[in-house]
């Protein structure tokens, strides 16, 4: 699971700051969770 572990780490690294800083407490290391919470973070910044 190294490998996934790492790859979350990427794509946290290539984030927008404020979504970053809002994924980046719930240290989440299962990809597919990931990439679907910051699909919703982002949403929810853009309907602001």
């Amino acid at each position: 699971m190294e490998a996934e572990e790492d790859k979350c780490v990427k794509f946290e690294n290539g984030l927008r700051p404020d979504i970053k800083q809002l994924i980046g407490f719930s240290e989440i290391r299962d990809f597919p969770t990931l990439v679907n919470k910051s699909r919703i973070c982002d949403k929810d910044s853009r309907a602001k």
